[in-house]
């Protein structure tokens, strides 16, 4: 058999040719597929956090710790707007936070990325963000006053409209004077319907305005412009019977009682001689029609009640007029029936009724009638309010009177 031979010179020549051919085509390839050579990038801007608000955004994100970083830039619209921001050392790995503004409204994909000194940069990072403007300013609702009371304290209340939390309404604010004329505020969260103006000056006007968050991220507040309420006004009678008179009735409590009809009334004084029934132990309370009534009564098997007295001391904290009225719900045609208000600690006796400072005779008025009493104080003061009557006990036509509550109002002006 022949055998073929190769010189080692020729095989050295031919593995020569071989690599240089390769390497030829290595360098087609960088040159199609990687024009500017090998690329080195810095480290990415990473837990990206955006917060919305009025023609701006927030940002706060996770900075890499890659020491070559010197800059980051934030790109939006499409890369036709940018910041650029400087970064030291100190910086690398941290946090770091920045408000953009002149944001135009809409919602923004937001485009980050950082550099070193010599231009090379990081893989970018997207968020998107969204910045409220004018459409959205015009867009808010106020929310609306639609009553006002003055309650038992006389102070200004005012009821405002249910609104969705969706809106995203999140209180509304009221301005108003004080009493001393001093401007003052409050401000009533959405799910709050009524509220008080504390120390309002009565009858004055109040502006209000309500607060808007577009979304739980914002950082702005929007409000929308102030609009005028005017809350109750002029003369206005505020019955201020359960503050200040105890067992004002509706029904009548007792304190003690015959287990059957009669008692005595609590927080009333009650004189011995209405004191009439159960062995001249029980009177001035009645359970009648399934409830307590204050009650003075003579005749039919009951005593006369010659110098009958129902009555309690109550403290009126403010000076100008005030109006006692007793409804009457049930009244015979016998005896002579009186309500009083004295200055001082108790009422006069029957003989003497027409001493205390303001009465009343409602012995003929019809039953289910109010008997009332106006009268004016000069300044906070006790004052002594209630009945004095007679009450013959051979009447055959009716001897007493029935009251379900008295009222113990003050007129504010």
């Amino acid at each position: 058999m022949k055998r073929s031979y190769t010189h080692p010179i020729t095989a050295v020549f031919l593995a020569a040719l071989l690599l240089l051919a390769a390497c030829s085509k290595m360098d087609a390839y960088k040159e199609k597929y990687v024009k500017d050579g090998e690329k080195t990038y810095t480290g990415r801007i990473d837990s990206i956090s955006m917060f919305s608000g009025r023609n701006r955004i927030k940002f706060i994100a996770q900075l890499n710790a890659d020491p070559r970083i010197t800059q980051y830039k934030v790109y939006w619209g499409g890369r036709a707007d940018s910041v650029t921001v400087a970064v030291t050392h100190a910086q690398a790995g941290g946090m770091i936070e920045r408000v953009i503004d002149n944001i135009p409204e809409s919602e923004q994909t937001f485009e980050f990325v950082t550099f070193d000194a010599d231009g090379n940069k990081s893989i970018s990072s997207f968020m998107n963000a969204t910045s409220y403007g004018s459409r959205y300013q015009e867009s808010l609702i106020n929310r609306r006053i639609i009553n006002s009371v003055l309650n038992s304290d006389l102070q200004t209340g005012v009821s405002l409209v249910g609104m969705d939390k969706a809106t995203g309404v999140i209180n509304t604010e009221i301005r108003y004077l004080s009493t001393s004329g001093d401007s003052m505020a409050c401000h009533v969260p959405l799910a709050t319907i009524d509220t008080f103006l504390v120390d309002h000056k009565y009858g004055s006007e109040v502006i209000f305005r309500s607060w808007y968050l577009p979304d739980s991220s914002c950082i702005d507040t929007f409000y929308t412009p102030f609009d005028k309420y005017q809350p109750v006004s002029g003369a206005a009678w505020i019955d201020l019977s359960t503050q200040l008179v105890k067992n004002a009735g509706s029904p009548f409590q007792r304190s003690s009682w015959d287990n059957g009809r009669w008692g005595i009334l609590a927080d009333w004084t009650t004189s011995t001689d209405v004191k009439n029934a159960g062995s001249n132990t029980y009177g001035g309370y009645e359970y009648r029609g399934g409830a307590g009534v204050l009650s003075m009564e003579g005749g039919w098997g009951l005593p006369a009640v010659n110098n009958g007295k129902i009555y309690q001391v109550v403290h009126l904290p403010y000076a100008g007029k005030w109006r006692f009225s007793v409804p009457v719900y049930d009244l015979g045609n016998a005896g002579t029936k009186y309500i009083a208000v004295n200055f001082g600690n108790t009422l006069p006796d029957y003989a003497n009724v027409t001493t205390s400072t303001y009465y009343y005779n409602f012995s003929t008025m019809a039953s289910g009638g109010t008997a009332r009493i106006e009268f004016e104080v000069t300044e906070a003061k006790d004052v002594c309010i209630g009945f004095v009557a007679n009450m013959p006990g051979n009447s055959s036509t009716g001897s007493y009177f029935k009251v379900r509550n008295v009222s113990l109002a003050f007129l504010k002006e």
